[in-house]
């Protein structure tokens, strides 16, 4: 069976997110021992190394000139930007904490795509928008007693990351996944070691160097099938999918970091998966609208009836 353009980008999307869990758990047990700088800088170093390969092995080394023309540089700062605040979040906060408060960036995205892409929200999708980033804001403790201002970092993650995620599909699609990755490899690496260098430089026990291996891998790895999901199916339907991440994070936290969600993120992270449920449960109903009312036309034409029928059957269901 043949794969549509969205449902492809849908599997491209989900398994992004598998691999971004892995990025994730690497770092936070390599930042444990090493500084976060150094830490951002080797891993992307490695991811790098592994993308150049990868472009001379498919070919589209003759497209890297495209690397650092302005869309695709812009949106490497902003990647940086985005895995700076996360990962600084990751270092200090549970991974389950960070990964539920960074569930913001699909809300914030779809909200995004209507002034900048044109996309079309409902209202219930509005109000699904807003559970969703309450939910978020809960996980933050938002009691002035207990509240923790490194909280804000994941969100402030999120907001560039939904720019970024934005801001992928003005790129020309002459260019390739690969050199949209190795760009914003690149600018990672050297940002991260210059960083590092300001600092005492801890060289990394063999231990560390295998997490940030690791990190690299599923960093690489990653970044391609998102890019691929944003490029090929709209931002409606892939942004929701990130809600993905939580239910790995709380498995992950329990298991590998011993963290047991409290009270407030067990209220949040509900709201914000929730929110991102409902969001994709909409997005279904409205494909199988949209693929019944295809048929319907195309019947409709078949039998020489389709002017009096395409207004009625051919109108847009909500979103």
């Amino acid at each position: 069976m043949t794969l549509s353009p969205v449902m492809r980008g849908i599997v491209a999307m989900v398994t992004s997110m598998v691999l971004f869990m892995g990025n994730d758990t690497f770092m936070k047990l390599a930042t444990a021992k090493l500084p976060v700088a150094e830490v951002i800088g080797i891993r992307s170093l490695m991811a790098g190394v592994l993308l150049f390969a990868l472009l001379v092995v498919t070919g589209d080394i003759r497209d890297v000139h495209h690397a650092f023309r302005r869309k695709v540089a812009i949106r490497s700062a902003l990647d940086s930007a985005t895995t700076y605040t996360y990962v600084v979040a990751l270092a200090v906060l549970p991974i389950s904490t960070s990964t539920t408060i960074y569930m913001a960036a699909p809300l914030i995205t779809t909200a995004l795509a209507v002034p900048m892409l044109g996309e079309t929200v409902s209202f219930k999708r509005w109000c699904a928008i807003i559970v969703g980033f309450a939910g978020a804001v809960i996980v933050t403790h938002p009691d002035p007693s207990t509240f923790d201002m490194l909280a804000l970092l994941p969100l402030l993650a999120a907001l560039f990351g939904s720019i970024r995620d934005i801001g992928t599909r003005s790129i020309a699609s002459a260019v390739p996944a690969t050199v949209i990755s190795f760009s914003s490899s690149v600018v990672l690496s050297v940002t991260g070691l210059l960083f590092a260098i300001m600092h005492p430089w801890t060289w990394p026990d063999l231990t560390s160097f295998l997490y940030m291996a690791g990190s690299g891998i599923c960093y690489a790895a990653g970044t391609l099938c998102l890019v691929y999901a944003f490029r090929n199916a709209p931002v409606r339907a892939v942004s929701p999918l990130r809600y993905v991440l939580v239910p790995l994070a709380l498995v992950v936290g329990y298991f590998v970091f011993g963290h047991m969600p409290d009270g407030w993120a067990s209220v949040g992270a509900v709201l914000v998966v929730g929110a991102g449920l409902y969001s994709i449960h909409q997005e279904a109903v409205r494909g199988r609208a949209e693929n019944r009312a295809a048929r319907a036309l195309n019947e409709a034409a078949a039998t020489g009836c389709a002017t009096p029928l395409a207004s009625a059957i051919t109108r847009a269901p909500p979103r």
